[in-house]
């Protein structure tokens, strides 16, 4: 090989190292939560959600003034009480806050049901745009795309570049779709697709059912442990006026 193909050559080199640093990625931007805020299935999950956390939260609160009044009773009585009886309720009570922690970490700990149920409701809508996400990001040739409303800092971008809108109506177009799709099944009156219905609502009001037996049975047997509590304090009581 002579020099000057050898110098071609190189130059031939230089020229697509070149032309390959100056190559741009192309780049997208998404809001998520702009996005999930304007998904109604979302916003309905949130506010189920937050329905549920509400409702174990004024658990607790109902739980954390019933053993204050324990506590306080306690104070109150223990001047007439005997050593025994102070030691039962205070075993009482020591029982009542660890069965509160328990629940507190049963709902609210590392793997709580908080959690389970956010993986339940929000997971899979927010699994629903990211597929949306990466459909749009093959069809347009992104090779990144990157999430303003997370950890990802974007301190500027021109509009051009955010396709939130765009995944937003991918959305809603998908949803429409399948909301038809629903509807026509409903209206051919599919008999399998009924009774798969019938029976999801009586699974439903059968679990209904059951939550509503147990908290009644619990409330029953705390109903029957205090009295029989409070007639043993009594009867202690009246032998120690007796002595």
């Amino acid at each position: 090989m002579n020099l000057s193909k050898i110098f071609f050559a190189i130059l031939i080199m230089l020229f697509s190292i070149d032309s390959y640093a100056q190559k741009s990625e192309r780049i997208g931007i998404i809001d998520m939560e702009y996005i999930l805020s304007k998904m109604e299935d979302y916003t309905a999950a949130s506010e189920q959600l937050e329905e549920k956390i509400g409702e174990w939260k004024n658990e607790i609160e109902s739980q954390n003034k019933y053993i204050e009044n324990l506590k306080d009773s306690l104070e109150i009585e223990r001047p007439l009480m005997t050593k025994e009886l102070i030691e039962d309720r205070e075993s009482e009570i020591d029982f009542e806050v660890k069965k509160l922690n328990d629940y507190k970490e049963k709902r609210f700990g590392v793997n709580g049901d908080w959690i389970a149920q956010e993986l339940l409701l929000i997971k899979p809508i927010q699994d629903q745009v990211l597929n949306v996400v990466q459909s749009i990001a093959k069809q347009k040739k992104f090779d990144k795309i990157f999430d303003q409303s997370a950890d990802a800092i974007v301190l500027y971008s021109e509009k051009k570049y955010d396709i939130s809108d765009l995944v937003l109506k991918s959305i809603l177009r998908e949803d429409k779709l399948e909301k038809l799709n629903i509807e026509f099944n409903e209206d051919s009156l599919n008999p399998e697709l009924e009774e798969r219905k019938k029976l999801l609502e009586e699974k439903k009001a059968q679990k209904a059912e059951e939550i509503k037996s147990r908290r009644e049975l619990i409330l029953k047997q705390k109903e029957e442990k205090r009295e029989a509590y409070l007639k043993k304090r009594d009867s202690l009581l009246k032998l120690r006026r007796k002595k």
